[in-house]
């Protein structure tokens, strides 16, 4: 999502290249951005953050609220800490600079695809930074095998995939539902678990010990 035409043009003759890629779309304001996220339901979205009508920062939260699984991969001239802050706690997957070659977004693209991040070396200080604290500032609430029994069955094999690093829609492929009631359970969970994000919920299943390791496996 890019507002000038001539670098969406770009981008889109670019990944035109690879089979590997269908461009569902393209937006040249924060709006129409959004409007096409749900719609469309894309695995990677690409977003500047000077963008007009609303700004990157407020989509990127606006997209990942209409669908986590979504890869969010921002492609800006923008660097200053505070905004690579606020778009890594949003849970983007990549920060790249518009210096960044052509490979490095096609290698983004496959990193974020992969389950991976993907930074650019100006940026990637910063980055080391807060994942290095990422996880010691997630507040998981005491575990409790009270709470645990609270979730329906459906929920609580929903919980281990997720722990496991299914996004929402592999658990709609291997449960044979909707991608919106995969949502609808991931969100009862949290809800019930008072817990906010996927990290979360891995680390509760860690120590109540669903997982043996948090290396995924296919079932």
């Amino acid at each position: 999502m890019e507002d000038h035409h001539i670098v969406r043009q770009g981008i889109r003759q670019l990944l035109t290249l690879h089979d590997n890629y269908d461009v569902v779309g393209d937006a040249g304001d924060g709006v129409s951005a959004i409007e096409k996220t749900k719609r469309l339901l894309p695995d990677v979205v690409v977003l500047d953050i000077s963008i007009p009508k609303i700004n990157g920062i407020e989509t990127a939260k606006q997209i990942r609220s209409i669908d986590p699984d979504i890869k969010i991969i921002v492609l800006t001239m923008y660097e200053a800490k505070d905004i690579i802050t606020r778009m890594l706690d949003i849970g983007v997957s990549a920060y790249l600079n518009k210096e960044s070659t052509d490979t490095d977004l096609v290698a983004a693209i496959e990193a974020t695809m992969g389950g991976q991040m993907f930074f650019s070396p100006s940026v990637s200080k910063v980055m080391a930074e807060k994942l290095t604290n990422r996880t010691a500032d997630i507040c998981v609430p005491e575990v409790n095998e009270e709470a645990y029994d609270k979730l329906t069955g459906r929920e609580k094999t929903i919980l281990y995939m997720v722990a496991e690093g299914y996004c929402s829609k592999e658990i709609a492929k291997h449960l044979s539902i909707s991608i919106n009631t995969v949502n609808n359970h991931r969100a009862n969970i949290m809800k019930k678990l008072n817990i906010h994000d996927a990290v979360g919920l891995t680390k509760y299943a860690i120590n109540l010990g669903l997982l043996v390791n948090t290396d995924r496996k296919d079932i």
